[in-house]
């Protein structure tokens, strides 16, 4: 194992990396009271005998590091790609290339795809790795021996890991739907934020509102989100979903009717107690048709749980014939989304499960349900 903590090493071993058909990357971080997580550690290999930990704290120029993750002819095998590609991208300002995602591989060749990078390296190598430094704090220099043995395990086993899957993917005949699969990653609209405006979407329990309410909720998210970036704090530091809750329901005018708030802080009434009754106050000036709508659906239950049936019945059996897991083809939020789609009757649909790999999986099955509105 070789640590890298200034810019001459880093960029020696990012060229050298460069060179390699496939590097194994991962990421420590820590994700406390910020805004965004704060990159701790960078873990790279490419067999079991060249691991390298590079210390970006004391990195003072990334570049070198962009070139790898853009690399089109080096392959970056993640585990939780979704996790490590928006901090390493965020460091070094750059988009990926030729990336692959051993948590997603797994679920196209027999496997499910939720399995841990622990499970899978039992699985295929028959190593039981200790997670003692889970919940270390990555931030804190010099790091123990402990942390960088923890850090090391896991990306020195990744090449190997990819290899086997990769194998059972070429056998089961889907690695090219793997591979292109992976292509979002590459897409800057994988690493957009909604705008502030969108967020009451996110917050938990916003179904319960609706009207002058939820235009209130809209607001209190917006302004939470903006307050957040800008502080760079945590959201749940500025106002938990649930304090966002009582509030558009109770609608307080005043400090006092605030802290009567059950859950309030009133260390957060006293700083940011202004803020929100202002927010409430202009969002409740809001005309009717500014308000936020909860989606609905023309189509009466009964049918549409019948359309869903037999949407998930194809998914499922299309899955079960190439060994992929149903929910890397299609989510509930999809299907009904497809069938919403099919119900306009505006053509042509331009829906993932009718474009690429989902297409050819799911045939002209799919399409000749969608195109006759589950008529046939």
């Amino acid at each position: 194992m070789e640590y890298i903590e200034d810019n001459s090493a880093f960029a020696a071993i990012c060229a050298q990396a460069c060179q390699q058909p496939l590097v194994a990357l991962d990421t420590e971080f820590v994700w406390t009271n910020t805004y965004r997580p704060l990159l701790g550690l960078i873990q790279l290999a490419w067999d079991a005998q060249h691991a390298v930990l590079i210390d970006p704290l004391a990195i003072s120029d990334p570049r070198p590091f962009a070139a790898l993750l853009a690399s089109p002819t080096s392959l970056k095998v993640f585990h939780e790609a979704a996790s490590d590609l928006p901090i390493l991208c965020r460091w070094c300002h750059t988009l990926p290339a030729h990336v692959a995602d051993t948590r997603i591989a797994a679920g196209f060749c027999g496997l499910t795809a939720s399995l841990s990078l622990k499970k899978l390296i039992k699985e295929f190598l028959g190593l039981e790795l200790a997670k003692t430094e889970t919940r270390t704090d990555w931030l804190k220099r010099p790091l123990t021996e402990a942390q960088l043995a923890y850090a090391t395990d896991d990306v020195a086993c990744l090449p190997a890991v990819y290899g086997e899957l990769a194998r059972r993917m070429e056998a089961a005949r889907t690695l090219l739907w793997f591979q292109e699969e992976m292509t979002v990653y590459e897409q800057p609209s994988f690493y957009q934020d909604p705008i502030p405006e969108a967020y009451w979407r996110r917050v938990a329990g916003h179904g319960s509102l609706s009207g002058r309410n939820l235009a209130v909720l809209q607001q209190l998210a917006a302004w939470r989100e903006r307050t957040a970036i800008n502080l760079d704090k945590a959201r749940s530091r500025i106002l938990k979903d649930n304090q966002m809750l009582l509030a558009s329901k109770d609608l307080p005018h005043s400090k006092e009717e605030l802290r009567r708030l059950p859950d309030f802080w009133q260390k957060n009434i006293d700083r940011f107690g202004d803020d929100i009754l202002h927010v409430i106050s202009d969002a409740l000036k809001l005309p009717r048709e500014a308000w936020p709508v909860q989606p609905t659906s023309s189509i009466p239950f009964p049918i549409m749980k019948k359309r869903l049936a037999r949407l998930t019945s194809l998914v499922e059996k299309r899955a079960a014939a190439f060994g992929i897991d149903p929910s890397l083809i299609a989510s509930r939020r999809d299907l009904e989304g497809l069938v919403m789609a099919a119900n306009s009757r505006k053509w042509p649909i331009i829906h993932p499960l009718l474009s690429g790999w989902r297409r050819e999986l799911l045939g002209d099955t799919l399409e000749n349900i969608v195109s006759s509105n589950f008529e046939s």
